[in-house]
């Protein structure tokens, strides 16, 4: 109806503006965390200058507390400069090449076996089987990376993390679970949001992990669920990532 035409140019107006705002607010954040990535760099390699010279122990006590926050800074500077590029990809998934899930998965947990034994975790394969998807191998790394250093980081010395690769009914699987508290049932549907960290933060994170993982998820028309496990008396958190398979 006519008279409702000046109603739909204010509405479709403001939902112009609207966009144009937050594509703004992408690149403000994606140019910052780039830009301030190279002083962080500076300021990294004098600290990594101090290592020979001779400092009393208080003195090398605040150069370590310095590393740690510079540490901090640089994981926060990359992990928004990772949701800034999920948020501004546009990319058809028709258009993207099949890759191995399996493959990277383990090309990941491969190179977290150090530090899982350096913290005293029990990491590796419950299920690995073959499954192809349509995906950019360094997305996918990407997913399986932040869901295991979320794994690593709030599964205590001597726990387990295990992870399965397979497909079911036309979908690739994969599914990672440790031995960690879990999560709070008031809490657990809060833990895709950005910056969320909850009432038990733990390590250097900054919340962004999982919510880059729900972007990639997204983008590749899949699915993530995130639930409590209590199995004879062992706690924990089950992550399970569906995407769509395609054949080899």
């Amino acid at each position: 109806p006519s008279e409702l035409h000046p109603f739909v140019a204010s509405i479709n107006g403001l939902l112009q503006r609207e966009h144009l705002l937050m594509n703004q607010q992408r690149r403000l954040v994606a140019d910052a965390a780039h830009e301030l990535r190279t002083p962080i760099t500076a300021l990294s390699l004098q600290v990594e200058n101090l290592d020979p010279v001779d400092l009393s122990q208080s003195a090398r006590d605040r150069v370590a507390t310095l590393r740690q926050g510079i540490g901090r800074t640089r994981h926060l500077l990359d992990q928004l400069l990772s949701l800034a590029r999920q948020d501004a990809g546009q990319d058809d998934t028709t258009t993207m090449s099949v890759v191995k899930l399996d493959e990277i998965a383990r090309e990941v947990v491969a190179g977290l076996l150090p530090e899982a034994a350096n913290r005293g975790i029990d990491l590796g394969f419950a299920r690995l089987e073959p499954a192809w998807i349509r995906g950019e191998a360094v997305m996918l790394a990407a997913l399986a990376r932040n869901l295991l250093d979320n794994a690593l980081r709030f599964t205590p010395r001597g726990g387990r993390i295990d992870a399965w690769v397979y497909r079911d009914s036309g979908a690739a699987i994969l599914q990672i679970e440790d031995s960690g508290p879990g999560v709070a049932p008031e809490e657990i549907s809060r833990i895709f949001e950005p910056f969320f960290r909850g009432q038990r933060p733990e390590g250097d994170g900054v919340g962004l992990g999982l919510s880059i993982v729900k972007r990639i998820v997204d983008r590749l028309g899949g699915s993530i669920e995130a639930v409590n496990v209590a199995d004879d008396g062992c706690t924990g958190l089950r992550v399970l990532v569906r995407l769509p398979a395609v054949a080899a």
